[in-house]
């Protein structure tokens, strides 16, 4: 079946990554972008995967700060050619571990022209190793992650992550005071509405509910915004 042959993951990474001597329980912990043995492991079972079903240039694929909101829907990414050749003129698919872990650097542009000054203008890209790289047409995508040169987030997916990481890392402090051991918590979305009754008295010592605009009849909020 062809069902999810083009997303790296699961028996599809297994097949590629065996002639590496690796395997796809590899790619359950990021530690393998930490080590190069593995991730040039990765980054040659990428290519002949992306080669093998059509795709000839790779792209760090992100979404930038405002996408989620100002900009609905929008992402970014440079795509480059995986073709290379020789002084010969023979051609060949190049692909490495630096290739696939790290991107373009050019960040001027993000949040907006001329925000910061030039030394500090520098963009990172970096894989996000917890969302598989996928095929599309020709072209194979590493989910990528933004940060500009002061480590300050330019994308919609860092500040995401370092909220599940704080999640994660707080809610274990919790659960050890509750008795209970835990490496840490992995938080899901789920699709529901909270509803809090304030009493009268407790309402009028809020002064941050009064401004809010809102009540449980549903007031418009200020400006449309929410």
């Amino acid at each position: 079946s062809e069902y999810g042959q083009n997303v790296f993951r699961g028996a599809v990474a297994d097949k590629y990554l065996k002639k590496y001597g690796k395997s796809s329980s590899l790619l359950k912990d990021s530690a393998w972008t930490g080590v190069e043995t593995d991730a040039e492991a990765v980054a040659s079972a990428l290519r002949d995967w992306a080669v093998e079903r059509g795709a000839t240039s790779y792209c760090h694929w992100f979404q930038p700060l405002g996408s989620g909101g100002v900009r609905h829907g929008q992402a970014a990414g440079v795509q480059i050619s995986m073709l290379s050749f020789d002084a010969d003129g023979n051609p060949s698919w190049e692909f490495d571990a630096g290739d696939l872990l790290t991107g373009e650097t050019d960040g001027s542009s993000y949040p907006n022209g001329g925000m910061r000054a030039t030394h500090t203008a520098g963009g990172y890209l970096a894989i996000d190793p917890l969302s598989p790289p996928f095929l599309r047409e020709d072209v194979m995508f590493i989910p990528a992650a933004l940060i500009a040169y002061t480590g300050q987030a330019l994308d919609e997916k860092t500040p995401l992550h370092r909220s599940c990481e704080a999640l994660s890392s707080e809610g274990s402090r919790l659960l050890k005071l509750l008795g209970q051991e835990t490496t840490g918590l992995i938080a899901n979305i789920g699709l529901e509405q909270e509803i809090f009754l304030v009493p009268r008295d407790a309402y009028y010592t809020r002064p941050d509910l009064q401004f809010v605009g809102r009540t449980l009849l549903g007031k418009p909020p200020a400006r449309g915004q929410e």
